[in-house]
């Protein structure tokens, strides 16, 4: 890996990619062939339909990709009024003469010929927001952890752990789906299984550590062995805590609430405080974020 973060840029639109479905309209027999192999290599599904479907294709696919020059106009008032988004091929030319209001329509516009490469970098940004929108999620009203394994035993473990302390645990099994999951939820903070199919948690943590979105969470990383080696390598990408499996809940579960009340780069931070509650004048203790408060699950003092 060199310090361009190319590799790990890769790996970005990897995980935006996999397991998305494109529909393909407009385009010839070889031109279809071609686009599918290139998708292939992202683990994408491409499927190509005709334009009378184009009304129904959003509840389909995730995105689709047009051939300008090969709608006709029926086919092309569907396009643009289509809620999935869409990159429109063409040449430049039409785009200014206006053919088919391309220019308002589509997210994106790629022009012909175009590289294998520009392809998965378009389709990468047609899955990210508009340019210029923001995204505004509710505030939270409790922690939330992305917990990223491929063994159900520990990840029914960690999330009873969790939740019985009021902490939400959202779960991914593989290293691309936990980079995905990650941009779309924002957790609080990561729990990181060192050994994962496709790419290993090194992999994960290195592309985190770059991504000005998610680069000050605090990260745990989870292992099956304590290989100082794999100790120093997690160290070097900056990852906060490393617990060695088989996990204990209790120290898991005091690093999860100490990281997500003292880390540094974690702001605001999440705090356990007591109130009072009900009329019984129970005490119970809370999760509080900008002095928003509700209720533990279950944890009485």
């Amino acid at each position: 890996m060199d310090q361009s973060g190319k590799p790990a840029r890769a790996l970005e639109i990897a995980a935006a990619l996999s397991g998305r479905r494109f529909g393909l309209c407009g385009f010839d027999a070889l031109e279809v062939q071609r686009i599918c192999r290139i998708l292939c290599t992202a683990n994408s599904l491409a499927f190509a339909f005709d334009e009378s479907l184009l009304p129904g294709s959003a509840r389909i696919c995730d995105a689709m990709l047009i051939k300008l020059a090969s709608l006709g106009p029926e086919g092309l008032r569907a396009a643009a009024t289509s809620s999935a988004p869409i990159l429109v091929t063409g040449s430049s030319q039409a785009l200014l003469e206006g053919a088919g209001a391309a220019y308002c329509w589509p997210r994106d516009f790629m022009n012909e010929p175009w590289p294998d490469a520009e392809l998965l970098v378009r389709l990468f940004r047609l899955l990210g927001p508009p340019i210029g929108s923001r995204s505004e999620k509710k505030p939270r009203t409790d922690p939330l952890v992305l917990l990223a394994d491929d063994d159900p035993e520990l990840i029914a473990l960690v999330d009873v752990t969790l939740r019985n302390d009021g902490i939400h645990c959202q779960t991914a099994d593989n290293g691309l789906a936990a980079l995905r999951i990650a941009r779309e939820i924002t957790p609080d903070l990561i729990l990181l299984d060192v050994r994962m199919p496709g790419i290993d948690g090194f992999d994960v943590l290195e592309t985190i550590r770059l991504d000005p979105g998610l680069q000050t969470l605090p990260v745990i990383l989870l292992t099956g062995c304590d290989d100082p080696a794999d100790v120093r390598r997690g160290s070097a990408l900056h990852a906060d805590q490393y617990i060695t499996k088989p996990v204990s809940p209790n120290i898991l579960l005091n690093r999860v609430k100490r990281l997500l009340s003292t880390h540094t780069r974690n702001a605001p931070r999440w705090t356990r405080a007591l109130s009072v509650s009900g009329s019984a004048g129970k005490v119970i203790k809370r999760w509080t974020l900008d002095r928003n408060s509700y209720q533990g699950a279950g944890e009485e003092s």
